[in-house]
């Protein structure tokens, strides 16, 4: 299952606490690579955040790895997830 989570800097989050917490982060998403779970990672354009693909049996493994991620954990940043499906609009080409 393909799920895409975006991860946005929190207003209440400090510069000091995401820098303390910096290199775990990187070291579970990294991690995340290497196990298959993460199928890339994008940063915002604009404003504090990431975007992750990820590639899970369910939606719950899914935000199991999400809330382990140190960021999440320590509750700095909001996460939206979501699970996604094949999109289906092409077929109606099939029908023309």
């Amino acid at each position: 299952m393909k799920s895409i989570v975006i991860l946005t800097r929190k207003t209440d989050a400090s510069g000091e606490a995401l820098a303390s917490l910096a290199a775990q982060e990187l070291e579970a998403v990294w991690q995340g690579f290497a196990t298959g779970r993460v199928r890339a990672a994008h940063g915002l354009l604009e404003g504090a955040g990431a975007v992750l693909e990820l590639e899970t049996a369910t939606s719950d493994e899914a935000m199991h790895f999400v809330e382990g991620l140190p960021y999440v954990a320590q509750k700095l940043l909001d996460v939206q997830c979501y699970a996604l499906t094949p999109f289906s609009g092409f077929a109606l080409l099939a029908t023309r």
